[in-house]
């Protein structure tokens, strides 16, 4: 299975105005930028943060994942 290297798990540890810190499992910090006027977003990622949840980051993106790891469910046998 190919794997994607830019794909991380990453966990929100804080929350400006216009972006998302997130810290990678390698301790490295991404800043993420928020989209404008998306309250739904900022109350999805508050709670995130206090969650503690780990979460799909693409680090050379620098933006949220909208699947899983585990795109191809396909390949998976159960």
């Amino acid at each position: 299975m190919k794997t994607n290297l830019n794909i991380v798990s990453a966990k929100i540890v804080g929350m400006k105005k216009s972006q998302i810190i997130c810290e990678t499992e390698t301790n490295e910090i991404l800043l993420i930028n928020k989209p404008k006027n998306d309250r739904l977003f900022s109350q999805i990622m508050a709670d995130l943060l206090r969650s503690g949840l780990w979460i799909p980051v693409n680090k050379k993106l620098k933006q949220f994942i909208q699947y899983d790891w585990l795109n191809n469910a396909s390949q998976l046998a159960f």
